[in-house]
């Protein structure tokens, strides 16, 4: 990414102001999907800068938190939650810029970023950042959200991927570019380690896993091409058995379809799991597989290889970035059945080969996708890391 000479907001916080402080617009820390993990890798990493005494207060509006989420409340500063009301984000989202006079605004996401567009008193605040996390950039080429993008002085990207594309598509912002990989949720790992010890690759089960949601408007996940794959998967590996975890209103219909190519009783769709449940799908598992096109980053992919398990991804996005081609995993072109057939047998027929992978998908995920590294490259993204 470019390096700019200096952001308005991050390059003048350090020097001018000891402590700032920070108001957190977030989509919800306690909710289902990535930008609930990535969000509370951040509330997480500003707390322990509120306790060091680097921000003075972190105040956060949920859009989508529950009352009863149990989430913990911020190291010096309040919750406000809006109960999935927009309308009711926005006010509190601005009553408390109006309260407290933060020196950051910081969105999880474009589109609540449009909140600071409302011609309100104060807005737009004079240091903003916005999270981008690539599958929305697409609408974010014109309107509101492009408009939400320009105003703001920071703008965080999960991947080079995303980077490049926004420099891309709206290159007058690229000097505002910061890459920050995502990691691993730091609560998960700490969950995950008390089980004990991964199982070795001869242990595991002969199953592939795949992990993601399944939206009729959305297929680019790569739930069909797996389907159209498994008959010959389960003929050259006989015992083959593909794990599916994930909810949406596709579900139905990729079910039907693995009967009618005969291979559903090697198909287990098992719809949404807790954590904990995910977990040990990851420990008994031999490898997964998400021949996606649309990952901005691919945190499952992440996760997946902390647990020793080799990666099968695509070519086509910021897959490329999580697996290493050949030495964690194997990238395929998108839709390219015959690629992911190949690659699915020799990873489930070849337990050394199974192995060797997962011993360095376990060692990559240690060191590239840990917190310390995410809070680090967070806190320097957005100045407050004097």
């Amino acid at each position: 990414m470019p390096t700019p000479e200096g952001l308005r907001y991050a390059a003048r916080v350090p020097e001018a102001i000891a402590a700032p402080k920070v108001l957190l617009g977030l989509t919800g820390l306690r909710i289902d999907g990535g930008i609930a993990v990535v969000n509370r890798c951040v509330a997480r990493a500003l707390d322990e800068q509120t306790r060091a005494g680097a921000v003075e207060r972190v105040d956060r509006v949920l859009l989508l938190e529950e009352p009863d989420a149990g989430t913990p409340p911020p190291a010096r500063g309040e919750d406000q939650l809006s109960h999935g009301s927009q309308p009711r984000f926005v006010w509190q989202l601005w009553r408390n810029y109006r309260r407290h006079r933060p020196q950051l605004v910081f969105l999880d996401q474009v589109g609540l970023a449009r909140s600071l567009l409302l011609p309100l008193p104060g807005f737009p605040p004079p240091g903003s950042a916005i999270f981008t996390h690539g599958i929305e950039l697409t609408a974010a080429r014109k309107g509101y959200r492009a408009r939400a993008l320009a105003q703001a002085h920071v703008l965080l990207a999960n991947s080079e991927l995303t980077g490049q594309r926004l420099c891309s598509e709206h290159p007058d912002m690229a000097n505002r570019v910061r890459v920050v990989q995502l990691c691993i949720d730091p609560e998960r790992t700490e969950s995950w380690e008390a089980v004990g010890p991964m199982p070795p690759s001869h242990e595991r089960e002969p199953a592939a896993l795949i992990v993601g949601r399944m939206w009729s408007e959305e297929r680019g996940k790569g739930h069909d091409h797996l389907l159209e794959a498994w008959p010959d998967v389960r003929r050259r590996v006989p015992e083959a058995q593909l794990w599916i975890v994930g909810e949406g209103d596709d579900a139905e219909r990729l079910q039907r379809k693995a009967g009618e190519i005969g291979i559903g009783e090697s198909v287990h769709m098992l719809g949404r799991v807790s954590d904990e449940e995910l977990g040990q799908l990851y420990r008994r598992a031999s490898l997964f597989v998400m021949p996606s096109r649309q990952e901005g980053f691919g945190l499952v992919y992440a996760e997946a290889m902390w647990h020793g398990l080799p990666c099968i991804g695509s070519n086509a996005d910021a897959a490329r970035e999580v697996i290493s081609d050949g030495e964690s995993g194997e990238l395929v072109p998108y839709g390219d059945v015959p690629a992911l057939t190949a690659s699915l047998i020799s990873m489930l027929g070849e337990r050394d080969r199974q192995q060797a992978l997962g011993t360095a998908a376990r060692r990559r995920a240690r060191e590239r996708f840990t917190y310390p590294r995410f809070r680090r490259d967070l806190l320097q993204a957005l100045g407050l890391s004097g």
